[in-house]
């Protein structure tokens, strides 16, 4: 049994999952050298379409709760149980000598061993607030919804922290959905979207953004924060003042959930160190690979991920059929194979320019494709009208790896 074991279930793990049982399984168990299946191993039972949560924050009614979260045991149950295993569960440690991952079962704690001859480490990011990423089971993140549907509608004071794109759609989606309140939106660096370099798209979210009445201010960071007795919150800034909040969302990043893997294998950042047209992890052994916004080459944005499915799944094809002939040859037996020209040889290239589009409510926003700015309605048309809620059944159920 040759075992290939993702970690992580959410928008880099699923699509990688379905692409190895529809295009790589198939020619690797054609080869009659064993039988290889994959095991998807993730905390959470549910995919969490973190894409559309600064609408589905707002209110139940503008997004139903179960349009966020979605089975992940049933978008894979018509896969051949010998060939698939979903396992809910933690990775917590890496035998790199014995090819086996340490997971921690989440009803009783307990921890089993499970052996891989091929590792994809998918698990993204965990962000401060559980609204934007999941913090183990996705109960979590719905409870943290429900918790700020409460409490949205009585909040007269709000404040934003995070001038990324997570916090210009939320103060986007707040203003427009509430539009009697004081919202502030505290940037922490000197523009909105910084990790843009099209810096007129930053100038017009400000822009629009402050027609919908949001005050936006550059150059403060939140040193800590604490509820008092009256459950207002008060936000200690860099500049030594403090400031009190009805209500405070945290939309800063998320940290890689690496600490689980060897330290020789992450970088300056605590990201996995990924080659970046194969995916192949750098200072790990072979078949090691990387993929997300836990990898290395990753910008953080779903097109990175999107776009190195194919790269490293043929990576995972190739490495495996050599380790296929290299075991042959070394029980002294005739290879009796010939490589399957079933996949196209494929690496990664990521677009190097500006691509991104910012709702600023439901009816527009900014946005910037291969570095050239386009129009709110464009914007409309991609994005804020839907958030891209029509298509999460399909990402969910391997919709768009149909075809190597």
């Amino acid at each position: 049994m040759h075992n290939i074991v993702v970690l992580g279930a959410n928008f880099a793990g699923i699509p990688v999952t379905h692409y190895l049982l529809r295009h790589v399984l198939p020619p690797l168990n054609s080869m009659g050298v064993g039988t290889y299946k994959v095991t998807l191993v993730s905390p959470s039972t549910r995919f969490f379409f973190k894409v559309g949560a600064p609408r589905a924050l707002t209110s139940a009614e503008a997004v139903p709760l179960d349009h966020s979260f979605l089975s992940i045991p049933e978008a894979f149950k018509d896969y051949n149980p010998s060939h698939f295993t979903f396992i809910q569960g933690e990775a917590v440690g890496i035998d790199e000598v014995g090819k086996r991952v340490i997971v921690t079962q989440p009803m009783d704690g307990l921890t089993t061993d499970l052996e891989y001859e091929s590792l994809i480490i998918a698990t993204g990011t965990t962000s401060k607030s559980a609204l934007w990423t999941l913090h183990g089971d996705y109960t979590i993140t719905r409870d943290a919804f429900k918790d700020l549907h409460a409490r949205l509608p009585k909040a007269q004071r709000i404040a934003i922290v995070g001038g990324g794109p997570s916090g210009v759609e939320t103060a986007g989606e707040i203003a427009y959905r509430f539009k009697d309140r004081d919202i502030t939106l505290l940037s922490g660096t000197t523009r909105l979207l910084s990790n843009l370099k099209n810096t007129g798209v930053s100038a017009t979210a400000e822009k629009k953004l402050k027609a919908l009445n949001v005050s936006i201010v550059h150059g403060l960071k939140v040193l800590s924060s604490k509820e008092n007795a009256s459950g207002k919150t008060i936000l200690a800034l860099s500049d030594g003042n403090t400031e009190e909040f009805d209500l405070v969302i945290d939309a800063t990043g998320g940290q890689p959930n690496s600490s689980f893997l060897p330290i020789a294998w992450l970088d300056e950042r605590l990201r996995v160190g990924t080659d970046t047209t194969t995916l192949r992890v750098l200072e790990a052994p072979a078949g090691v690979y990387g993929i997300g916004d836990v990898a290395s080459y990753s910008r953080g944005n779903i097109l990175d991920v999107r776009d190195a499915v194919a790269p490293l799944c043929y990576s995972v094809w190739f490495d495996s059929y050599q380790l296929a002939v290299a075991a042959r040859k070394k029980d002294g037996k005739e290879t009796g194979m010939t490589m399957p020209q079933v996949l196209k040889e494929s690496k990664l290239k990521l677009i190097e320019s500006d691509m991104q589009v910012v709702p600023i409510g439901p009816e527009g926003g900014v946005g910037v494709l291969f570095g050239w700015r386009v129009p709110s309605w464009v914007v409309w048309l991609h994005k804020s009208r839907t958030m891209f809620f029509e298509k999460a059944p399909g990402l969910v159920a391997g919709a768009d790896y149909v075809k190597p």
